[in-house]
């Protein structure tokens, strides 16, 4: 469930790409200030053209806010997701941990946390990219769990349905946060993956213990 394929060579170099410009906009900012910064210094400094920085991000906010690989879900995550057959939680946090290989990169992560921590107005900016990450995450849900509910003969509560997405929405979200928290305090030591995993395990026990 967890395995995937190793991205092609134009992939690797869209990431590369794109970490560059990411990187030199983090190291620039933080040598000058963010607002001092311009879309052809940062161009310049990655060894590319302004027109390409704008191919990956829409503005300087969003380069910032951006993870390092693509955060909209595949159509095959969605689709392995939605054909899971565990719970729809822990199958979540399963396919979160399996795309985790592209955003290891302590190195980007650190320079995000300061220059956020130096310049807290960009937490809007990162906050509105979650709150959009969540809401695809709600529907994927969503329709899991209608698929769970129609294969076992049962029609979908829609009203219940999408409280439940919802609130599953935010547990994985939690989750997923919390093994990031683990990843950065132990500083790239493991793998980011496993450590989302091992906040699944934790939540487990916790979940357990509780009833």
């Amino acid at each position: 469930m967890t395995d995937t394929a190793a991205p092609g060579l134009r992939e690797q170099k869209r990431i590369a790409t794109k970490r560059a410009l990411q990187v030199a906009l983090l190291r620039l900012s933080m040598d000058r200030g963010f607002d001092n910064v311009t879309v052809e210094e940062v161009a310049q400094e990655a060894g590319v053209s302004p027109r390409t920085f704008f191919n990956y991000f829409a503005s300087k906010e969003e380069a910032v806010a951006a993870p390092h690989g693509p955060h909209e879900l595949t159509p095959e995550e969605i689709a392995r997701y939605e054909d899971g057959a565990g719970d729809p939680l822990s199958d979540f946090i399963v396919v979160m941990a399996a795309r985790a290989a592209g955003e290891e990169d302590f190195e980007l992560h650190s320079l995000r946390r300061e220059l956020m921590h130096r310049e807290s107005r960009l937490l809007g900016d990162k906050a509105g990219l979650m709150q959009r990450i969540q809401q695809q995450v709600v529907g994927m849900i969503a329709e899991r769990l209608r698929a769970d509910e129609l294969r076992a003969g049962r029609m979908p509560d829609e009203t219940a349905l999408q409280d439940r997405a919802a609130f599953i929405a935010v547990l994985c979200m939690t989750i997923a946060r919390h093994g990031w928290s683990r990843w950065v305090a132990s500083e790239g030591a493991g793998t980011l993956g496993e450590c989302m995993l091992g906040a699944l395990d934790e939540f487990h026990e916790i979940a357990a213990a509780t009833r």
